[in-house]
């Protein structure tokens, strides 16, 4: 599959295209404070799901390019090089990108589950504020969303809500005379079984006669017989991967032509990021995300454009967190957030990319399990004080499929791929990172309560391949 042809000096001008001066603050070459530069603006928040930064041309992925659209999209403005996700899981990742929450606050804990009617959520929030909201989705259909004044879902049918966010572009009320809107565009992206690359990975990999394809049951059974991938396997499992970026990156250029033919980029903040990675048998075995507690999985994409406002073509090295999102639009709209929030505002790295020293730690969750990891220094540590064993396969025995260890210290900067547990040799650090943990999230509000996912939903979730995954 292939996105019909732009040049990237183009799509900047496309971009670029604003009229007049911007609405607020100092512009890019002014450098005074971002809080409130975007007043009035317009807000789209593009999403992305199972995409691995490290497969994206923008993130030094050189094996192929399946990602121009993507990429352009980032260089048009900062690209944040260390984003991590607060769960390898949709639901409760997206969550935290709209509340600023970590997932044992939103209480979004798991796929499936609901926000608290009680809860501030960007779209509430903007909605309050006079934004015009609007949310067209692959996944997350039912979880209680509010605040929004429109909203359909498909389930996992990119096509359809890229021409439903379109269809929207082109009916509602001109830029000009309606109020500033919030968009939000999900789309199901790279997720397993991969079929939004078509038959492209043939062409990406021609002549692999192996067992692996863009089915379900073919990937489930690598996992549930154990089948060893020798190295012809694995390359075509990332051909499998990289056709679904390949064929997300025509929907997301589809998607941008048509919101800027219908002026709707114009004093836009766009955002754009996945919720998660995926684990293609980096570790254990395991193809997909939900159970991965390493980098595979929790490293993705962010970056924040917003032509005539924020910088282009730079990228923030420091660590930061999805959480993160939120706080960020709120400060650049001039909107008080809620006196709840565990991100931060990234504008200081907005206003002055490069500065800011080492970032700060970033953590993840587990669901209702006391798993956490934590990412500082360049150090990881996955800490499971109580051996969770998940089991990541419906109908798998425990400790079968995706073991944690009770304690998994690596040294990213060289072991990047997570191969060699430290934990043994660095007791002191170990016990350092610990205290970290159990520091951040003490005192935490925590809204983890036990769901009863619908037999609908559930019945949903399987039809996309969530049960386990």
């Amino acid at each position: 599959m292939r996105s019909r042809p732009l040049s990237i000096l183009f799509f900047f001008a496309l971009l670029a295209g604003c009229r007049g001066e911007p609405r607020g603050g100092a512009g890019v070459s002014g450098r005074r404070g971002l809080a409130g530069a975007a007043r009035g603006w317009n807000v789209l928040l593009l999403s992305v799901d199972t995409l691995r930064a490290d497969h994206l041309g923008a993130y030094g992925y050189r094996t192929r390019s399946v990602s121009p659209r993507m990429d352009a999209l980032l260089a048009s403005g900062l690209r944040f090089e260390s984003a991590m996700s607060q769960r390898a899981a949709t639901w409760p990742s997206l969550a935290s990108v709209l509340t600023g929450l970590y997932p044992s606050a939103h209480g979004v804990a798991e796929n499936g589950y609901g926000f608290p009617d009680e809860l501030p959520t960007l779209p509430k929030l903007l909605h309050g504020a006079g934004y015009h909201t609007s949310a067209f989705l692959s996944n997350m259909c039912q979880a209680n969303h509010q605040g929004w004044d429109d909203f359909a879902c498909s389930a996992g049918q990119d096509g359809k809500t890229v021409r439903r966010a379109l269809d929207w572009a082109a009916g509602s009320p001109s830029p000009k005379s309606g109020p500033p809107f919030f968009l939000w565009v999900h789309l199901f992206g790279a997720h397993s079984p991969y079929y939004n690359g078509g038959d492209a990975a043939q062409k990406l990999d021609p002549g692999y006669a192996g067992q692996l394809g863009p089915k379900r049951w073919r990937l489930d059974t690598v996992m549930t017989g154990r089948q060893p991938l020798d190295a012809k396997d694995i390359a075509h499992l990332n051909a499998l991967y990289d056709a679904a970026v390949l064929g997300s990156d025509h929907h997301v250029g589809t998607l941008l032509d048509g919101l800027q033919a219908a002026g709707r980029l114009d004093h836009t903040v766009i955002v754009f990021l996945s919720d998660h990675g995926e684990e293609l048998y980096a570790h254990h075995g395991y193809l997909y995300h939900s159970c991965s507690v390493y980098q595979t999985a929790l490293h993705v994409p962010l970056g924040f454009a917003a032509p005539g406002l924020l910088p282009a073509g730079t990228s923030v090295p420091q660590t930061v967190e999805l959480i993160d999102v939120a706080p960020t639009l709120l400060r650049l709209l001039g909107i008080a957030p809620p006196a709840e929030q565990h991100g931060r505002p990234l504008t200081p790295y907005l206003e002055r990319p490069g500065s800011g020293g080492a970032g700060k730690p970033a953590f993840s969750e587990y669901g209702a399990a006391p798993v956490h990891t934590l990412l500082a220094d360049g150090w990881k540590l996955v800490d499971n004080p109580t051996g969770f064993d998940p089991v990541c396969i419906p109908n798998m025995a425990p400790g079968h499929q995706f073991p944690i260890g009770t304690e998994e210290l690596y040294d990213l900067a060289h072991d990047p791929g997570e191969t060699k547990n430290l934990a043994a040799q660095e007791p002191a650090r170990l016990a350092a990172m610990r205290q970290q943990i159990q520091k951040r999230f003490a005192g935490m509000k925590n809204r983890l309560r036990q769901q009863e996912v619908p037999e609908e939903i559930k019945k949903q979730l399987e039809a996309l391949g969530y049960a386990g995954h």
